[in-house]
């Protein structure tokens, strides 16, 4: 497989109020945050912060990629609160002596959270076998009443709700199968009393398309 091409970063011609080149304080930023390393991450942060509002605006793309690219389901409410924050933050202008608090909480959150790279890691292995020519095969239980082929095939709302709309995992509780159990039983009666669904499936859910 041939090497990858990257492209030039536009930052790495840019350089912060103390001469750290910019592309290098963004992967010190990432890398420390990854390692848990606060100090450091606060370090590259206010130092992105004090060079000017762009760079400022560089720092939090960096930590809202970093919450689901380097934290992930280590703390699924990362991005969340960086997003939080990143929208509370632009509420004060780039001056306001409390315009940096949100960007230091939001690297000490990332610091102190427990890492988790799969997601990041599922995009890239995507991106391969994509390039390498991959093309996905569509499963048999999407063929349901909402495809065309799975209408030419007969499947209509009892095969939607018995195969095609299984979840998995499950919430475990009596309640939701009874209820599931229940809404067969009265599609299944609907059916030999009219022979069809009195609402048509397809209609029913059209505000989806």
């Amino acid at each position: 497989m041939a090497a990858y091409s990257f492209q030039k970063d536009p930052w790495s011609g840019v350089t912060s109020r103390n001469g750290i080149p910019a592309d290098e304080l963004t992967s010190m930023l990432r890398g420390a945050i990854r390692r848990g390393e606060e100090k450091t991450a606060l370090a590259a942060a206010y130092e992105m912060y004090l060079t000017s509002p762009q760079l400022l605006d560089r720092a939090w793309r960096s930590l809202l990629a970093a919450s689901v690219e380097d934290v992930g389901f280590g703390a699924p409410e990362a991005p969340e609160t960086v997003w939080a924050l990143y929208g509370m933050r632009r509420s004060f202008d780039y001056t306001d002596g409390d315009q940096p608090i949100f960007l230091v909480y939001a690297v000490r959150c990332l610091c102190r959270s427990r890492k988790d790279r799969s997601s990041g890691e599922s995009a890239y292995m995507l991106a391969k076998r994509f390039a390498a020519g991959y093309i996905p095969e569509v499963p048999d239980y999407a063929y349901d009443m909402h495809t065309v082929q799975g209408r030419e095939l007969g499947r209509g709302e009892l095969h939607f709700l018995e195969e095609a709309s299984k979840v998995s995992p499950q919430l475990e509780s009596g309640w939701v199968k009874t209820l599931h159990d229940d809404f067969i039983a009265m599609c299944q009666l609907e059916k030999e009393a009219s022979g069809r669904p009195i609402v048509e499936a397809f209609l029913r859910c059209e505000w989806e398309y």
